[in-house]
């Protein structure tokens, strides 16, 4: 088995702990895989509401393009702990908008889904979405879950054998 090429910087694994179990879990196994192609930085876990109306604010009364359709309290982000995150390719020295980077990372992220689905740690009816595979903004960074708010948070946690 090859060892793994990255890791978390300080940073980016405190945001992460800002996020569900699931989601930290999640993204501790995909920064360790060997066939993980770029270095990855977490760009966002929770976002307060002050934060989420500051992005809501663009496009519309402050300078810039829309980047949220979500009022403060709407987003996945503003949970505690958050149900999003917002991870990003690192390539060069610096975070990648593009979405070939995107696009190369999404397949690993999926198939780390699918082990832990297939290891029983994540509960009936929850459900990871890419923002990549959205119709209208699509987000690159962005990953979600649904469907928790069917599993209470004890039983979640303890099913993804939070680190």
């Amino acid at each position: 088995m090859t060892a793994p090429r990255y890791a978390w910087g300080a940073r980016s694994l405190s945001r992460l702990q800002t996020c569900h179990p699931l989601l930290v879990t999640l993204f501790e196994r995909v920064i360790a895989r060997a066939d993980l192609a770029l270095d990855l930085s977490v760009l966002c876990g929770h976002r307060t509401n002050e934060e989420q109306a500051e992005l809501y604010a663009k496009g519309r009364t402050a300078p810039g393009k829309v980047i949220t359709h979500k009022r403060p309290g709407e987003s996945k982000h503003n949970r505690q702990p958050s149900h999003a995150v917002d991870v990003a390719p690192y390539v060069g020295g610096s975070v990648s908008w593009a979405w070939p980077h995107y696009h190369a990372v999404a397949p690993v992220i999926r198939a780390e889904w699918a082990a832990m689905q297939a290891e029983g740690l994540v509960p009936a009816g929850v459900t990871l979405t890419w923002g990549g595979d959205w119709e209208t903004l699509k987000d690159g960074p962005h990953w979600e879950l649904s469907g928790l708010d069917d599993v209470p948070p004890p039983l979640a946690a303890a099913r993804a054998g939070a680190r």
